[in-house]
């Protein structure tokens, strides 16, 4: 998973001043071969790798320990994303052998099950896709804000059969009434990170 080139830039005084730590080496020496042309850019602008001990600037240890885990962060969250994506989408294709026919595991006895597998597949690559743009990791507050509009919108699925609309959770209301729940739950924890959010001036 390649990191933003903004976090690598942030840990290379440090890098090239030989004061990294050892993650923050094996960190940024990964991204080098993953980028060629960037490491030949980024030592070429910092001179010769003997006089920049002494010439680079020292990153001051607390800021190279937020950058590095604002880099941990910023990876782990899109490869969580990318996992989960990944997951949901394999599992709607679940099936097996029976009486030499396939039967597949999610659709057949009812829809339900695998329109539900379906839309979370669809979150969490549409979550996937937003924190492939973004430099820093995913603020709390939006994650559960994601999920409240999901799940807040989940009950009111709904097909159209002979110029009608059927609601598609009509015949499992105990499901749309625990994913209303579910939806609740995720707006209080959205509006108290949001409080908390704004509280700390973030």
């Amino acid at each position: 998973m390649k990191l933003e080139r903004d976090v690598i830039v942030d840990l290379l005084p440090a890098y090239f001043s030989g004061e990294a730590s050892a993650a923050t080496r094996t960190l940024v020496e990964d991204y080098f071969r993953q980028d060629p042309d960037f490491e030949k850019f980024a030592r070429g602008a910092a001179g010769p790798l003997e006089g920049l001990k002494v010439a680079a600037p020292a990153l001051d240890p607390g800021k190279e320990k937020l950058a590095l885990e604002r880099a941990r962060l910023v990876v782990e969250t899109r490869s969580s994303f990318l996992l989960l994506a990944v997951l949901f989408t394999l599992m709607l294709f679940l099936f097996r052998i029976q009486d030499h026919k396939i039967v597949w595991v999610l659709w057949t006895k009812s829809s339900i099950t695998g329109v539900i597998f379906a839309a979370t597949a669809v979150l969490f690559w549409l979550f996937y896709l937003y924190t492939r743009k973004r430099k820093t990791p995913l603020p709390l507050r939006v994650k559960f804000l994601w999920m409240a509009l999901f799940y807040t919108i989940m009950p009111f699925l709904f097909t159209i059969q002979n110029h009608k609309v059927v609601w598609l959770f009509k015949s499992s209301p105990d499901v749309a009434v625990i994913m209303g729940g579910i939806a609740l739950v995720q707006w209080l924890l959205y509006f108290y990170h949001s409080w908390m959010a704004k509280r700390s001036g973030l």
